[in-house]
Formats: structure tokens, C-alpha cells, sequence
């Protein structure tokens, strides 16, 4: 609970979408899952810590809550700074986290107190993702509104939304590979499994002044051969084929995202491993939960917040990867100079050997 900005100013204005977690969250005391439908019934503790955290807004005037969403374990909520903060944002979160614990105390947990008796209610700091403007704030807010039904699915589903630290596979040349995985594993057993792979040359978003893609227009770049490769890739879904593609250049991503659009299973390769907790976000959590989609990542490659830079070293080892699942579906990647048995060596070195024990 104590990822931020390393370079944020927390004392201007902003927005942001704020997570904090209970110190046991082996004790759901703020609520329960509805056993019909998906909504969560807030016990007495939980009505009252979120009235507590709407009147935040009451001991800092600067700050404006705009959502807050109160689960069985943890807590969202998405604030507005409205301007300059005698202190940091975290000091006004703290003063929720305490009276949150003193109304824990009020309801008789005897094991929750404030100060060096016992713990809080909730864990020490906070997760927090920077709301750059209204669009983001507007999509942070809908994400609090659908947080029970994505709950309510991971309870339908759990087999989709459990994390796997030690998913094995044997390569076709005799390497036992290990994975950290979430989503549906049997995809790999598919009897087509089809490599994406595409070059930064025949495809590119197009995108505004400050970088960001805008889908709606026309592509930058779209070449003949991508268009060709794509029709072909979404011919191959439409007669039951798996893709897998680590997703590296703007057109692998596209050519992925048509694909679950129509229907296809995929497998993803990530470049930095899983947390416990961590889930598909976004409309690829919705695929996973149809069993359309497999998130791999590397097992000797450890999990780290926020996104993880794509290195070449990173990019090498994924499209080997890719072209050892995909078997006769592989496609032809040339690895800029080096040969294939060194990329199979890093291959090695970010997975687990056959005897089990993390290379280093």
C-alpha cells in the first residue's frame, strides 16, 4: 500500500482514485457479497466508514469526494483536490483511517485500536492513480459502480481469476517453462494456436499533440502487408484458431484487440510477472471471465507497480516464447543479430529450470 508518484507534488490540486485495504483482509468486517445478485451489503462498520470517508470534505473543504465504494475488504474512493493543501494528501487519508478505526472501536472489535495497542482497521498508506483529467475521472468513477458486479463474476468464475505462481508447460524443445498465470490455461491446449507478430513499420495509431491514440481516426500507418496479415489472423479466429502474442507494436495490439472484439481466445504474454491479487483490468477482464482469454507472464520475472518498461531483452524472450506455444503457428522473427540459442538461454533464465529453483 505504498505506491505513489515519486515526483508527484501531493499537496496541489488534482484528481485521484484511492485504494486503502484492511489490515486483515482476512476479515471481510465491511460488508459481504449478496448471495444473489451482484451487490455488496455493507455491515453496521461498513455504512458508517463510508459516511466517514464522504465527510472528508468537512475537515478539508479543498478536497471534494466524488465516489466512494466501500467492498467487503478494501476501499475505493475518487477525490478532486480543488486547490493547495496545507499537507499532504496522505495526512488528510490518515485522519479518515483513524476515525474510520475509532468507530471500529465504537462497534466492539476489541483487536482494532488506534495508536500502539493494537492496529488500525486499515493498513498503513494507500494506492493511489492519478486522475490527469475529466475523462479519467469520469472512467474511475464508473469503475467504483461496477466493482461488485466484477467481484460477483470473479465468484462465478473463480477458475478464470485464479492466480497461478507455478504454471508449467513443456516446450517443443524439451524445456519445462514456468508461468505465473490468470485466465483460462486450457487455451494452450487448443489443436491451433497462431503467433501475432507484426513490425512498428506496417502499423502505427494515429494519436494528438500529446501522444495520446485516437481509434476513431484512421490509422498513421497501416501497410499493405498488415492489412493482408490481419485478414488472415481474423480468418484463422473465425475457424477456431488461439492467438498468442506478447502484444509488443501497435499492431499486434490492434490485430489482438479485433480479434476478442469477434469472439477469439487469446493468449497474452506480459513482460513482468502477477500479484496475488492482481486481476485482468478493463474489457480484458470481461474476456477472461468468458475463459477467451490467458495472461502469462515469465516465473522468474517478479511482479512491480505500475508498467514495466518493454526492453529488447524483454521483447526477445516474449516472441521466443510466443513461437514455442504457437509450435507450427509460429511465425519468423528475426532477433536483430543474435543467435536463436542465446535467446533461448535468456528464455531459460526468466523461467524456472526443471529443477524447480529460480534462475538468478
Amino acid at each position: 500500500m505504498l505506491r505513489r508518484c515519486r515526483n508527484w507534488n501531493y499537496r496541489g490540486t488534482g484528481g485521484y482514485m484511492i485504494t486503502l485495504v484492511l489490515n486483515d483482509r482476512s476479515r471481510p468486517v465491511l460488508g459481504r457479497l449478496a448471495a444473489d445478485r451482484p451487490e455488496i451489503e455493507l455491515s453496521e462498520l461498513g455504512r458508517r466508514v463510508k459516511a466517514h470517508f464522504w465527510r472528508i470534505a468537512e475537515f478539508m473543504p479543498q478536497i471534494e469526494v466524488l465516489g466512494v465504494q466501500v467492498m467487503p475488504e478494501h476501499l475505493h474512493g475518487v477525490l478532486r483536490v480543488k486547490g493547495p493543501l496545507p499537507r499532504p494528501l496522505g495526512e488528510y487519508l490518515r485522519g479518515f483511517k483513524i476515525g474510520a478505526t475509532k468507530i471500529a472501536r465504537e462497534l466492539g472489535y476489541p483487536d482494532i485500536d488506534v495508536g500502539t495497542r493494537g492496529r488500525g482497521l486499515f493498513a498503513d498508506g494507500f494506492t493511489d492513480t492519478i486522475l490527469f483529467d475529466e475523462i479519467a475521472l469520469s472512467r474511475a468513477i464508473e469503475y467504483l459502480h461496477d466493482n461488485p458486479r466484477r467481484l460477483w463474476v470473479k465468484h462465478l468464475h473463480p477458475e478464470f481469476f485464479t492466480r497461478l505462481t507455478d504454471f508449467t508447460w513443456l516446450s517443443a524443445n524439451g524445456n519445462t517453462l514456468h508461468f505465473s498465470a490468470i485466465g483460462n490455461c486450457s487455451l494452450l491446449s487448443a489443436p491451433t494456436l497462431v503467433q501475432v507478430q507484426c513490425s512498428r513499420r506496417d502499423f502505427a495509431y494515429a494519436r494528438d499533440d500529446s501522444g495520446k491514440i485516437i481509434r476513431e481516426l484512421p490509422p498513421r500507418i497501416e501497410s499493405a502487408l498488415f492489412a493482408d496479415r490481419c485478414k488472415d489472423l481474423l480468418s484463422a479466429v473465425a475457424h477456431g484458431a488461439v492467438l498468442v502474442s506478447p502484444c509488443i507494436s501497435e499492431g499486434e495490439r490492434e490485430i489482438v484487440r479485433l480479434a476478442l472484439q469477434q469472439g477469439a481466445r487469446v493468449v497474452i504474454l506480459k513482460n513482468m510477472g502477477g500479484s496475488a491479487l492482481a486481476k485482468p483490468s478493463g474489457v480484458l477482464f470481461d474476456y477472461c471471465a468468458q475463459g477467451r482469454l490467458l495472461l502469462l507472464s515469465p516465473a522468474g520475472w517478479p511482479y512491480l507497480p505500475g508498467k514495466k518498461p518493454m526492453k529488447r531483452h524483454d521483447a526477445r524472450v516474449l516472441n521466443r516464447i510466443a513461437q514455442l506455444l504457437s509450435g507450427p503457428g509460429a511465425a519468423e522473427i528475426d532477433y536483430k543479430g543474435a543467435r536463436l540459442d542465446e535467446v533461448d538461454a535468456l528464455v531459460r533464465e526468466v523461467t524456472l529450470e526443471e529443477t524447480g529453483h529460480a534462475c538468478r
